[in-house]
């Protein structure tokens, strides 16, 4: 991901921040907290017009929604490494983290490759495409395409 971002689209090197398991520096593997504070540096100073990107590859889960605010009765979470003693991080939590405090005109580009990341954002829209290519945004201004 990082040689795609710098060489394809002219990233800043040390724009990136990436946490792997691989890591020796502490600070750059992805636990609990690791990645809460990566969360919070990525929209630190966050400026309308920057362009942003979230990439997470790891295990997803669910978990039953305490607050009642998903339609399907469940949160979505991102596990990392410590998670079965530290517990994941949920998508409440990840809305409140990078999508709320997001000023207009910067974009956030998420990636997530884990399990039922579908809605691991909170956002308050859902789009899907049917085998005809019809596409449906459901949420507060539904439409069909």
């Amino acid at each position: 991901m990082r040689y795609f971002l710098v060489e394809k689209f002219g990233f800043p090197n040390d724009s990136i921040l990436m946490l792997t398991e691989d890591e020796t520096n502490p600070l750059k593997i992805p636990t609990k907290e690791n990645i809460r504070l990566a969360l919070r540096w990525l929209v630190q100073g966050c400026q309308p017009g920057d362009s942003l990107v979230f990439h997470f590859s790891g295990h997803g889960s669910k978990q039953l929604d305490n607050d009642m605010d998903e339609v399907d009765g469940f949160d979505e979470t991102l596990c990392p490494l410590d998670y079965e003693t530290r517990g994941m991080i949920v998508d409440d939590e990840i809305n409140a983290t990078i999508v709320r405090p997001l000023p207009q005109g910067a974009t956030l580009h998420a990636i997530i490759d884990a399990c039922y990341s579908q809605t691991v954002l909170d956002l308050p829209f859902v789009c899907r495409m049917n085998r005809e290519g019809l596409l449906y945004m459901g949420g507060p201004n539904s439409f069909t395409l």
